[in-house]
């Protein structure tokens, strides 16, 4: 019996993770994409703890320089979006509302994000090469992509952008892949969960949108 329990709780270990901090940074996560994908602003203070736990990871185990910058950076994004999902609409006052960007902007958001991809590994690299403390990246390009992206999905998101959940499409993908590469299944496995919770936020928020047209 006690073979068993022993045996189930490694399994366990290798799907969850080798430490407490990727348990706690998971399930937060977990718990905020679910939370934002059913408009709930209390996704955001859970992203926060995710986002610090997984900077700290980045930086001292895993050597995923431009994810561990992203993470930080993505505190005060956090806050940002609490503050503005709280706030509502600038101008109006009224609470923001699931919307498509017009076809031409879009175009400008492709655009802008390819090229800020190629200008984050480029300068990642720079730094590496002259930062001592800024370890050489890990995957450069699969890497920068997820980073950028992350930056562009989260300022979508907190004025509730139909867009951002292509982009957390594209984040989830290479995230499952990065992290398996690295020896850290708990983050692969989560960014699968946040695969199937970006369809699922999709979904609800698109639904959203269709009921509010509907009811014009």
């Amino acid at each position: 019996m006690f073979e068993t329990l022993t045996l189930a709780a490694i399994e366990w270990q290798f799907v969850l993770g080798s430490t407490w901090l990727e348990i706690i940074a998971t399930v937060s996560a977990i718990l905020g994409v679910i939370l934002i994908a059913r408009q709930n602003i209390l996704g955001w203070p859970l992203g926060i703890v995710w986002a610090a736990i997984s900077a700290w990871l980045c930086f001292t185990q895993w050597q995923l320089v431009s994810d561990g910058i992203l993470y930080l950076i993505y505190i005060p994004i956090q806050i940002y979006c609490w503050v503005q999902w709280k706030m509502g609409d600038s101008e109006s006052g009224a609470p923001l509302h699931p919307t498509w960007m017009p076809a031409k902007k879009q175009g400008i958001l492709v655009a802008c994000a390819l090229g800020s991809i190629v200008l984050w590994a480029f300068g990642i690299s720079a730094m590496a090469r002259n930062v001592s403390w800024i370890p050489e990246p890990a995957l450069l390009w699969r890497d920068s992509t997820t980073t950028v992206l992350n930056f562009f999905a989260q300022f979508l998101q907190a004025r509730k952008r139909m867009e951002n959940w292509v982009l957390w499409l594209v984040v989830n993908c290479l995230g499952i892949h990065i992290y398996w590469v690295k020896d850290a299944p708990i983050y692969s496995v989560q960014y699968g969960f946040f695969l199937i919770l970006g369809i699922y936020g999709w979904v609800e928020w698109h639904r959203s949108r269709k009921q509010l047209q509907e009811g014009k």
